[in-house]
């Protein structure tokens, strides 16, 4: 499985494709930290917490959107053909499954990483102690893992389906900071840390997720890793089902 696991990650990243998407993820990233984040987002300093979730909200819907080529990758027709040979092998066909979602997963992380260096290496050049790194961790976490685990659960259930529907899925997820979502359960993040700040009294708070946004980050990452396990379980059942007959 490692060795698996290995061939899949360089697939997914020793290309130019790869290449491409960091480029435009880090350009991207760049211009909304020199024209929005560096004048603070509402009202709180740029080198705040709610600035620097406000920065990876903004870049989730690019991030999003390569996730779903990588989960192309594994869902494609070439790709599925290789399922053929596979199933004739010990190797549990949910259990192989799970290995190359594991290397699109950690060809995202690569990609989220390069943007969240990104952005402290921005705000440690022009702000320097002022920043500190371990107040950042957290509007990262809670923007970054429930968009990972359900756009990951979402789109392995998709494309388990058809693998067009990968590209389909492609356009609502750079809309997704546009849906008329409640400010809690804003799923990316863009709207909150933009519009949240502005309704607590106190001038640049510290930050701080409500009750009802711990409690929608939740059920998004509940759902994500359901439909994940859900595709899996699919995935181990169709090929059984398909040795039998």
């Amino acid at each position: 499985m490692r060795k698996i696991f290995r061939y899949e990650l360089r697939r997914a990243v020793c290309n130019k494709f790869f290449l491409g998407l960091l480029v435009v993820c880090l350009f991207f990233g760049w211009q909304t930290l020199n024209r929005e984040v560096i004048q603070g987002v509402a009202h709180t300093a740029p080198f705040s917490a709610w600035s620097f979730g406000y920065y990876l909200a903004q870049e989730l819907p690019l991030l999003s959107v390569a996730l779903l080529f990588f989960l192309w990758n594994v869902f494609s027709k070439e790709a599925r053909r290789v399922n053929i040979l596979t199933a004739a092998t010990p190797v549990d066909a949910g259990s192989y499954l799970l290995v190359k979602c594991g290397a699109a997963v950690t060809a995202w992380l690569l990609l989220a990483f390069g943007v969240y260096t990104l952005g402290t290496i921005f705000l440690l050049v022009l702000f320097g102690p002022a920043v500190s790194l371990n107040d950042l961790l957290l509007p990262a976490l809670i923007s970054l893992l429930p968009a990972l685990a359900l756009v990951l659960g979402i789109g392995m259930m998709a494309g388990r389906l058809h693998p067009a529907l990968l590209l389909v899925l492609a356009p609502v997820a750079l809309a997704a900071n546009l849906l008329p979502l409640p400010l809690e359960w804003d799923l990316f993040g863009a709207t909150f840390f933009s519009e949240y700040p502005l309704t607590l009294t106190q001038l640049d708070p510290a930050f701080a997720l409500p009750a009802a946004g711990w409690i929608a980050k939740a059920v998004y990452l509940a759902v994500g890793v359901g439909f994940a396990a859900l595709a899996v379980h699919l995935e181990r059942k169709t090929v059984l089902k398909g040795l039998q007959s």
